[in-house]
């Protein structure tokens, strides 16, 4: 069946946060005289959610400092998720054609679902989806879990979407739910590790995006 719509993750593939998370987890990390981690560090390190980004980098911290670190952090990211981020050359281009198109389109991304939202907003994306989730205990699962992508699917224009990520769980998710994933490589993973999940296109820039969505979608790129 014809993909309708288009479900994005967020970092990593519309969107480069990775610089405010890392300042986000070297404050707590600094404070307690633990090494600070630089950007591309972080970048391998995201993707599953802020619990596991916390423990993953807070390797060697003492266990009753873990819950500490974690307050720390999410207080300060909470309202600081997109100071210093930007977005992709050529996804605002996309995004517009898009819209102009009457493309329904959301973003699914395992960042908790406040700073989720205040990234949108604050990088003023939000007007181009239908709907914005991010990680929430109590409604959206975080990926690879199909729960959210499900939902998703419920919603107008969105009920055989193609999920579009940079992460192993972009991909894992997409097989979950049995949809077509196309894979970005300028986000957090090769192409050796999101080949995995047979992806049906494979992106080397949002340029590239663009037009391999739009022939996913049986529209016409020259129109």
């Amino acid at each position: 069946m014809k993909p309708t719509g288009i479900v994005f993750d967020l970092d990593g593939t519309l969107v480069d946060a990775f610089a405010d998370i890392a300042a986000a987890i070297n404050r707590p990390l600094a404070a307690l005289g633990l090494p600070v981690k630089d950007v591309e560090t972080i970048k391998n390190l995201v993707g599953e959610g802020a619990g596991r980004l916390i423990e993953r980098a807070s390797e060697g911290a003492p266990p009753e400092k873990l819950p500490w670190i974690r307050e720390e952090m999410m207080a300060w990211y909470r309202e600081h998720p997109a100071d210093l981020a930007t977005i992709y050359d050529d996804v605002l281009p996309m995004l517009d054609d898009f819209k102009a198109r009457g493309i329904s389109m959301a973003i699914l991304s395992n960042k908790p679902h406040p700073m989720t939202l205040k990234t949108c907003e604050d990088l003023g994306i939000s007007e181009y989806f239908t709907v914005i989730q991010g990680e929430d205990p109590q409604k959206a699962p975080r990926k690879p879990d199909p729960g959210a992508l499900q939902a998703l699917s419920k919603t107008n224009g969105l009920a055989h979407p193609i999920m579009v990520g940079d992460g192993v769980p972009d991909g894992r998710v997409a097989v979950n739910a049995g949809v077509p994933f196309v894979a970005c490589l300028w986000g957090t993973r090769s192409r050796e590790q999101l080949d995995e999940f047979n992806p049906v296109a494979v992106a080397e820039s949002p340029a590239q995006l663009h037009r391999q969505l739009l022939e996913l979608l049986g529209l016409n790129p020259e129109q």
